[in-house]
């Protein structure tokens, strides 16, 4: 559909996103939580720690997440002054962790970002999300799959 190239890509990156038994790839681990509400379906979300390498494994609906293993995994986020460059600026920095503590040496690296709870990534991407939508064409969603 018209939602690839926008967060999603069929090119491989660490965020995998299935859906509908599709593979698709996110820029960041944002994406991830931002399409499933988008896209009005579940999916499923595979993504290495950025630090550990340890798999971080979620089911997503469109408005809650089932499950998240592990249970610790946060992510990571940023606010660049400069946005002429999403992806760079932004969703090159924006990774899943499995814990705090994994974040750790990310954020010494990053004194100006934050790690959320997934949960807590999830309200905020469902927010973007919401906000995108109702300012899109009147001739229908960006995300019609």
């Amino acid at each position: 559909g018209r939602v690839v190239g926008l967060g999603l890509t069929l090119i491989p990156t660490p965020h995998h996103f299935t859906v509908d038994g599709k593979q698709l790839y996110a820029w960041c681990a944002l994406d991830t939580l931002i399409f499933p509400a988008l896209i009005g379906r579940s999916v499923n979300i595979e993504s290495p720690c950025h630090s550990t390498g340890e798999p971080i494994r979620l089911n997503v609906e469109p408005d809650h997440i089932v499950s998240v293993e592990p249970s610790t995994a946060v992510v990571s986020i940023v606010t660049p002054d400069d946005m002429s460059s999403i992806r760079t600026a932004f969703c090159n920095e924006v990774h899943f962790f499995s814990s705090p503590n994994a974040a750790e040496d990310w954020l010494d690296q990053h004194p100006g970002g934050k790690v959320l709870s997934v949960e807590d990534a999830f309200e905020l991407g469902r927010l973007m999300g919401t906000r995108y939508e109702e300012s899109r064409p009147a001739n229908g969603s960006c995300c019609d799959i």
